[in-house]
């Protein structure tokens, strides 16, 4: 249990950058968008996970054990240096949108709208393929990893934009701090599976 809060935090913790980019900037994420990004959530981290799964079929328990660990590694890693590259590229392409989630107000209307809510759900679960996959490598749960991790998103996404609105007179939070400390959550987790 202590894997999967862990592994939850780690993969939503994004979110509570997001949300303080939102929250300084004034855009709100009305509770439609909200839903919308739960259920993708669910739906993205089942899937992931379920392809974890279907790997140990073809492997042994030490094989998958060690893939689960290297891929949980590599995406640490990978959110560390997507961080850095946060800091270096600020154009607002497609690309930059995967970099910087909070550019997924498209029409800077400053709501999220239900098609920038599946924007934003999909770049999210694309920063948790690699962890959903290793997870299911590990035999996490297929049913709690997949909750925990939405309901993470939400929640630090909410936490998020209000803290947001009430830190926006007083400094700027960069959003890839929130991104690195993800991958550094993975890598620890990526660890202790590695010394257990």
């Amino acid at each position: 249990m202590l894997f999967i809060l862990l592994l939850a935090i780690s993969l939503s913790i994004d979110a509570l950058g997001i949300g303080l980019s939102y929250g300084i900037r004034n855009i709100s994420t009305p509770l439609f968008s909200k839903c919308i990004l739960l259920l993708e959530s669910i739906l993205f981290m089942t899937f992931f996970i379920a392809i974890g799964n279907h790997i140990t079929l073809f492997l042994s328990n030490q094989t998958a054990n060690t893939l689960s660990i290297i891929l949980l590694l590599f995406m640490g890693l990978w959110l560390c240096y997507q961080s850095i590259q946060k800091k270096e590229n600020q154009n607002h392409d497609s690309i930059e949108m995967v970099r910087n989630p909070s550019y997924c107000d498209k029409d800077n209307s400053s709501h999220i709208d239900a098609k920038e809510a599946l924007s934003l759900g999909l770049i999210l679960s694309i920063d948790s393929m690699g962890a959903g996959i290793g997870a299911g490598a590990a035999h996490i749960s297929i049913v709690l990893l997949p909750i925990f991790t939405s309901i993470f998103q939400i929640l630090f996404l909410s936490i998020g934009i209000y803290c947001g609105k009430h830190l926006k007179n007083c400094c700027s939070i960069k959003e890839n701090i929130w991104t690195a400390f993800s991958g550094c959550i993975l890598i620890m987790i990526a660890f202790i599976r590695f010394l257990c």
